[in-house]
């Protein structure tokens, strides 16, 4: 008798959180859409001297309105460009930084730290001035064989190819190493040039102030692609997450998921470098706080996880770039050094905490 009030109790105590959960879902996700809305708004028509109204903007999307105010057609080829640039890049990296810490099992992994970002740059940076691999047109490409020669590198110092499991202390190490490598490279090279110099180190502290329509198609197909295949990737993560042998048991291929997850942060970040410079950070505090957020109202499924923080990342950038056009209006302040802001103290929190967890 007992038995049945308690079972009959129980039953009705969890239906109410049967029916807030996903009622708790559906409004963070909408919530976080409105937030990302009023941010592309605010990228839009912050900050600057022309104004634009919704009738304008909507006639000269649909319509192709050439009778358009010259503010609305100004706001549309300047600053339209940069909102989608801060969208899809915010994406990227943060998708970026998901996977490297599934992968490497450390919650201090990001490009940045890794210094796949630094390798990016570098070779981008070279080859703007008249050095390194010029020959390559693409700056796209440019960085992919940047970010390739990072990621072989710290692999090769972290003891990836001698087939031994490696250590995330370890990893972690030889990222910083080569990021400052990299950098000092970098800087160095700069130094002998003066006249393109300017324009170069406000590029590498991360900028999407000049970004234009022409760099749009590239950017949005591949991430497109390769974001989608990293979403259909995510099932195999959610087993990834229960260690290497149960894994290998339940039929993933280690060696195959972790190349096709390194292809995915090696694309994603040299498409995303090539456009916006290195910013940092995104990758490493984007996962953390979709982790958290998606404990209060789900189970932490990759499925759900990724668009999270894609969503998280965009909203990061979004507001990073109208941020920046206010700390020294009517100047712009990088990107990237906002992100550097917010993303140090976090770092330095996580590392105090996996100190005091350890």
């Amino acid at each position: 008798m007992v038995e049945t009030k308690l079972s009959r109790s129980s039953s009705i105590s969890l239906k109410p959180s049967i029916v807030k959960r996903p009622i708790i879902r559906a409004l963070l996700w909408c919530g976080l859409l409105v937030i990302l809305l009023i941010g592309c708004w605010q990228g839009l028509t912050a900050y600057s001297k022309f104004t634009l109204s919704l009738t304008d903007l909507f006639s000269l999307l649909t319509q192709h309105n050439t009778q358009a105010s010259l503010a609305a057609q100004l706001l549309i080829e300047i600053r339209l460009p940069r909102v989608l640039v801060a969208i899809i890049v915010g994406a990227n990296l943060a998708v970026v930084g998901l996977l490297m810490q599934v992968m490497t099992r450390n919650s201090l992994a990001s490009p940045a730290v890794l210094g796949i970002n630094a390798g990016a740059a570098c070779v981008v940076a070279l080859s703007s001035i008249g050095l390194g691999v010029s020959f390559l047109t693409s700056t796209f490409l440019q960085a992919l064989v940047g970010a390739l020669l990072s990621c072989a590198l710290v692999a090769g110092l972290a003891g990836y190819f001698s087939g031994r499991p490696v250590h995330p202390v370890r990893l972690i190490l030889s990222g910083v190493a080569i990021n400052a490598l990299l950098v000092g490279m970098t800087r160095a090279a700069l130094i002998t040039t003066d006249e393109q110099a300017y324009g170069v180190l406000y590029w590498l502290a991360g900028s999407i102030a000049n970004t234009r329509w022409e760099s749009i198609p590239m950017l949005a197909i591949i991430s497109l692609l390769t974001l989608g295949y990293g979403w259909w990737l995510s099932p195999k993560l959610n087993v990834l997450v229960l260690g290497d042998e149960v894994a290998s048991s339940l039929g993933i291929k280690l060696r195959a998921l972790q190349w096709s997850c390194g292809a995915l942060i090696t694309i994603l970040t040299a498409v995303s470098v090539a456009v916006a410079g290195p910013i940092a950070f995104v990758g490493l505090i984007v996962p953390h706080v979709a982790k958290r957020l998606l404990k209060q109202v789900s189970n932490m499924a990759y499925e759900q996880l990724l668009p999270l923080s894609m969503l998280l990342g965009s909203i990061l950038i979004v507001w990073a770039d109208v941020l920046s056009r206010a700390v020294a209006y009517p100047a712009e302040t990088p990107v990237g050094l906002l992100t550097a802001l917010i993303g140090t103290p976090v770092f330095i929190a996580l590392a105090c905490r996996r100190r005091l967890d350890s």
